[in-house]
């Protein structure tokens, strides 16, 4: 046996915990450095879209490119009962490994070797979503990185985000993924309702998902359900009772049926949606909504062919829209259902008459009782005519309105300026679009313009806010937007002029709301706007492609819809409480002022008064010279019975006479006693020398309109001829053409000779008069 030499050097040993610390830098660097190459994300594997009512009930999914249906959801919208199936049954150390569970993983190794076969895979569900976002083969390499890429999950991520990833991704069969589309496919209700055999059911499936899809195996389905029970009973997550008693829910193959509610809705919020939303979140009542969708089809079915409807219901407070029926039938193409007519610009009608006399309130040109012209009238050259081809003569604002009257909405337009009208509406957000290359104009009351039933619901929320106006809001995020159109006492008195009347203007209004119809141009647009406190409804009714529907318009086809649509929301107080600025009071016609008691006027009229402020009558246009009522002060005997002139030597006594004449315009529709020829006394006989003395009126030309313009179309002859003739004043006359004196008397012949610009000017006796500039051409 050898010995050591003395002094001889022992070989040096390996310096262990060197080495292993060197192999753990080593060993961490390259896992870094692999993480860095090739890093994992929770980012979706695909884009999908859902869009929710109020109460996170989906309205309709938008799959991804592959078809897969996803709803998006977080870990607190799902049932705890489905996390404890889930984490007992799959991974009860989830919250405590790293990733992955050694002991698992051992367990399945050793099942493996010692049966031939995978009886468990020892997968943690950090390892399974893993494997969902970076799918790998299932061999031993395939485990091995499917293990480094759990270990990368849980180093960047925390386990609510892993687990969050796995509800949303799981797969459930067929083109489902997630526990929200599953539990919609196949309960019909969300995630956070779920029974315990339903969570059992759901915890089971990712497993073998074609194979236990309740829809088309509910044994196998329900045999592995039973499994994850029993499993769930042995490990305690649950007791006996519960058990058992989820055991007697048998598991049924009921049709899946995706959700298609709101189809042209949520249509519109898929395409308008940011890149990357998942969930569109709105302000719609579900069960409101189907109702409505069932309510217009059911509707539409008994009009003609091809004629469709809209009808959307908004929440005044918050501008929520609550239902959005943009067609008749979505499926039915005959009647165009694929088309929303709830953003399609179509001519309003009469629908924006109310704001017209809310604004000439609010500039104090009328009240709520005010007398307005329903006559043929000139607007220089714009002549409307009313819907039935008719007029009414005199009429109250209230009547006008609720009539729906053009002549006087035109004449109240007429003197508020279609360019105020015009800058009014569309600074609180309504979209007027005009005609090419037209400006703002008369046509504009009667509906000379397009815009569409969402920017009509926003103006007609101002009825039943105070003036202020609301854009419809489709989504929760959406901001609120609100607007000044009218004040608070224009917008009350507006409401309560459109409120369907039982017996008088003034009246306790209960479940009632206000209403306004309207029917464009050739029949083409129906349409009926009901608004009260709590909610703005709008209805449209016609053809999408613009065919006319003859003998259909608002009051007849759009309002009974919009009456049934009311009907249905939700029952309330939607009474608008009277404003401190508006109050009662009486008028007099024709004048139009207030008086304290009746006694003093033939005819009174109780009305609403918006600061205590009762403008005089309307001329019939406002460059008509006023005013419209002429009040006359006229000698008569004691008895009325004739008229004294001055300058009329009589010795009988003489009184003062107060009369009041209506406007001209007026004369052919009013009572005949109340007319000029039966108002103004007869001349005393004794007083006839002294010539016929006219009535002292303002005087007034007519037989043209000022700024008149004649073209004579034949070239070789002369202009025609045109008689005029003055009212009011005193006679004689005397008539001028261009500061020509031309003639002398009631009437005159206009009878130019050559073209150009004329000014006729007549003069009375008493230096009154009127003239008028007409050109020719």
């Amino acid at each position: 046996m050898a010995e050591n030499k003395p002094g001889a050097l022992a070989a040096p040993l390996p310096n262990a915990p060197g080495l292993i610390i060197l192999a753990l830098v080593l060993l961490i660097a390259g896992a870094l450095a692999v993480d860095r190459l090739y890093p994992m994300d929770l980012a979706p594997r695909t884009r999908t879209r859902v869009i929710l009512a109020e109460n996170a009930v989906p309205l309709r999914a938008f799959p991804d490119e592959k078809g897969i249906w996803r709803y998006p959801v977080t870990l607190d919208q799902v049932s705890p009962l489905y996390i404890d199936a889930l984490l007992g049954y799959e991974d009860r150390w989830f919250y405590l490994h790293p990733g992955i569970n050694p002991f698992s993983m051992v367990r399945a190794a050793w099942q493996w070797i010692e049966n031939g076969t995978i009886i468990s895979g020892g997968s943690t569900l950090t390892m399974q979503v893993a494997r969902l976002r970076r799918p790998v083969p299932r061999t031993i390499p395939g485990k091995i990185l499917q293990i480094f890429a759990a270990l990368q999950l849980e180093w960047h991520y925390g386990k609510d985000e892993i687990l969050t990833y796995y509800l949303n991704h799981a797969p459930f069969g067929g083109t489902f993924e997630g526990v929200q589309a599953a539990c919609y496919a196949y309960f019909d209700h969300g995630a956070s309702e779920l029974t315990h055999a339903q969570a059992a059911l759901l915890a089971v499936m990712p497993q073998s998902p074609s194979r236990f899809r309740p829809d088309r195996y509910p044994d196998a389905a329900e045999s592995a359900r039973n499994k994850c029970l029993d499993r769930l009973l042995k490990l305690g997550v649950w007791t006996l009772p519960v058990v058992e008693e989820a055991k007697q829910e048998h598991v049924i193959a009921w049709a899946v049926e995706r959700p298609m509610t709101a189809p042209l809705f949520s249509r519109r919020l898929n395409r308008e949606a940011p890149e990357g939303m998942g969930r569109v979140e709105t302000h719609m009542d579900i069960f409101l909504q189907e109702a409505m969708e069932q309510l217009v089809q059911d509707y539409v079915a008994g009009l003609p062919p091809h004629v469709s409807a809209a009808v959307v219901a908004m929440e005044n407070r918050t501008g929520g829209v609550k239902a959005y029926v943009g067609s008749g039938d979505f499926l039915n193409l005959e009647r165009f259902g694929h088309v929303d007519m709830v953003k399609a610009l179509r001519s309003p009608g009469s629908t924006v008459k109310p704001f017209i006399y809310g604004m000439a309130l609010d500039q104090g040109l009328i009240c709520s009782q005010s007398l307005l012209m329903d006559v043929p009238i000139d607007f220089n050259d714009y002549r409307p005519v009313n819907f039935h081809r008719s007029f009414s003569g005199p009429v109250s604002c209230a009547s006008a309105l609720a009539k729906s009257l053009n002549l006087p909405a035109v004449q109240v337009m007429d003197h508020l300026g279609p360019r105020y009208f015009y800058a009014a509406m569309v600074n609180s957000g309504f979209r007027i679009k005009l005609p090419p290359g037209a400006g703002p104009n008369l046509s504009m009351a009667l509906g000379g313009f397009s815009t569409s039933l969402e920017d009509l619901l926003g103006v007609f929320s101002s009825l039943g806010r105070g003036g202020k106006t609301v854009k419809p809001r489709l989504t929760q995020d959406a901001p609120l937007e609100e607007s000044d159109l009218l004040s608070e006492g224009a917008a009350w008195i507006i409401q309560d002029m459109l409120i369907p009347k039982k017996g008088g203007q003034f009246r306790d209004a209960d479940r009632q709301f206000a209403v306004k119809t309207g029917t464009s141009y050739g029949f083409r647009d129906a349409w009926a706007l009901g608004v009260d406190r709590e909610y703005t409804v709008g209805v449209w009714v016609g053809r999408p492609d613009g065919t006319p529907v003859p003998g259909h318009y608002g009051g007849q086809t759009a309002t009974p819809l919009l009456n049934l649509a009311f009907q249905m929301l939700p029952r309330h107080d939607g009474r608008v409480p009277r404003p401190a600025s508006v109050t009662r009071g009486t008028i007099c016609w024709p004048e139009g002022k207030e008086i304290s008691s009746k006694a003093a006027c033939a005819n009174s009229r109780p009305a609403w008064l918006l600061d205590r402020t009762a403008p005089p009558t309307l001329t019939a246009t406002r460059e008509d010279p006023g005013p419209a009522v002429t009040t006359l002060t006229i000698r008569t005997t004691p008895d009325g019975h004739y008229r004294i002139p001055h300058g009329c030597a009589t010795n009988l006594p003489v009184v003062s006479t107060r009369l009041t004449l209506w406007p001209v315009a007026l004369e052919s529709f009013i009572p005949p006693a109340w007319r000029r020829k039966n108002i103004i006394p007869p001349l005393d006989p004794v007083c006839s020398a002294t010539g016929q003395i006219s009535i002292e009126e303002p005087v007034r030309i007519q037989g043209l309109e000022n700024k008149a313009v004649i073209i004579k179309k034949d070239e070789t002859r002369d202009y025609p001829g045109i008689e005029l003739r003055v009212m009011g004043g005193n006679g004689p006359w005397y008539w001028f053409e261009n500061t020509v004196l031309t003639g002398q008397g009631q009437r005159h012949l206009f009878h130019p000779k050559h073209p150009g610009r004329y000014q006729i000017l007549v003069v009375d006796q008493s230096g009154a008069m009127d003239r008028i500039s007409v050109e020719l051409f």
